[in-house]
């Protein structure tokens, strides 16, 4: 088996672990965020998008994320509107309470894994940390190819 395929199949056990681990706290926190409504806040964050660029982004058909929207809505972390160019498209983007959970979402997530790797030694966080910072620049490079 080539040293790739190794090292993919153990960042994609690392990646379902932490996921697994983040999940679970975050159905346990104050706020209750449910873990498909992780990745609405997550792309709403960078700005308003159309329902149906968040249903891509998702890979959910529309109904889906309607439904979910509704809820978010109903929770105050979202809104809908309605663009007066085209009234067909329905615009979502985060409220000031959902920027707030997404935010101290992020920094639960961030204590909980730094508490997850407090174990490590210096020198194994380091090689960590390098490791990390080299996957990081090869898959932001692969994601800017994607893009075109």
């Amino acid at each position: 088996m080539p040293a790739h395929s190794k090292t993919a199949r153990e960042l994609l056990e690392v990646t379902t672990l932490l996921m697994r681990s983040f999940t679970a706290r975050m159905r346990q926190g104050e706020q209750r965020v449910e873990p498909a409504h992780i990745g609405i806040l997550a792309r709403l964050s960078m700005g308003p998008c159309t329902l149906t660029e968040l249903a891509q982004h998702q890979a959910v058909r529309l109904p889906t994320m309607s439904k979910s929207v509704a809820l978010l809505v109903v929770r105050g972390w979202v809104e809908r509107s309605t663009p007066a160019e085209n009234r067909r498209q329905t615009m979502v983007a985060l409220t000031a309470a959902g920027r707030g959970v997404f935010a101290e979402m992020k920094r639960g997530s961030t204590k909980h894994v730094a508490g997850l790797l407090v174990t490590l030694s210096d020198e194994d966080r380091m090689r960590v940390d390098a490791g990390l910072a080299i996957l990081i620049k090869a898959l932001t490079e692969a994601v800017r190819n994607e893009r075109g």
